[in-house]
């Protein structure tokens, strides 16, 4: 089913068509595998994290990343 057989999907922005995705995935309910290499990169992040090495941020800054990007 590609993106080229729903021409107004085409049209959305990006953020509108990762919303869509977001939705369709929980709608999908799937517990999908997280592969070994993935599931490092997590806990090394994690980690991080819980060591003070890396900082929380806002989802306001988080927004604002993803939006300059």
């Amino acid at each position: 089913m590609p993106l080229a057989d729903y021409p107004d999907l085409q049209k959305l922005s990006r953020r509108a068509k990762n919303q869509l995705a977001e939705e369709l995935w929980q709608a999908a309910n799937i517990d999908a595998p997280v592969s070994a290499a993935h599931r490092r990169t997590l806990d090394s992040r994690w980690a991080d994290y819980k060591s003070g090495k890396t900082k929380a941020i806002s989802l306001t800054e988080l927004k604002r990343r993803l939006a300059a990007k």
